[in-house]
This record gives structure tokens, sequence and C-alpha cells, in this order.
């Protein structure tokens, strides 16, 4: 199955200097440029809140007869083809 990952641009203004200084310093420790830094930060954000809000599900009562299977071999070969998109900028290994 073929998985489609759509982009966007994003802008941030008004950041101000101390907070871009620490950002960029951050990001120099870690040994990646500022884009991939922040971009590193904004996924597992997004991915918190996923949790989070998975938490809040579950507190508020779901049942856990509600919860879907997993197919384990798709999530594990889903996560293997987008960590080698992510390695090779969206090219097939196969080209």
């Amino acid at each position: 199955m073929a998985r489609f990952l759509f982009v966007v641009a994003l802008q941030v203004r008004g950041v101000s200097e101390p907070t871009r200084r620490a950002l960029s310093a951050e990001a120099r420790a870690r040994g990646e440029s500022l884009q991939e830094y922040l971009l590193d930060l904004l996924d597992r954000e997004a991915h918190d809140i996923d949790n989070r809000r998975l938490l809040a599900e579950l507190s508020a009562g779901a049942s856990v007869d509600d919860a879907r299977p997993v197919d384990f071999v798709e999530l594990i070969r889903s996560e293997r083809e987008r960590r080698e998109s992510q390695l090779t900028g969206g090219r097939s290994s196969l080209e």
C-alpha cells in the first residue's frame, strides 16, 4: 500500500533573538541544521499530541473492546518505508 506524504511550508514570525540563539545552539550540539532540528521537534510534538489524545480517550472510559487489532507486520513495513524515504529524500531505493 503506497503512502503519500504531503509537505507544507510553515513560517514563524516574531521569534526573539535569545530563542533563535538557544534553538540554533541545540541544533549545532546535535550536529543538525536549525531546520532539521525544528522539523524533528515539530514531529515529536505532533506525536506527543496524538499520545495525549489517546490517553485522554482511554481515561474517559473508552473500552478495550473498542480497540482495533494492530497489523504489526504492516506497521513495521510502513515505518521502514517512512524512514527510508527520509534517508533518501523520497527517492525509491530501487531507482
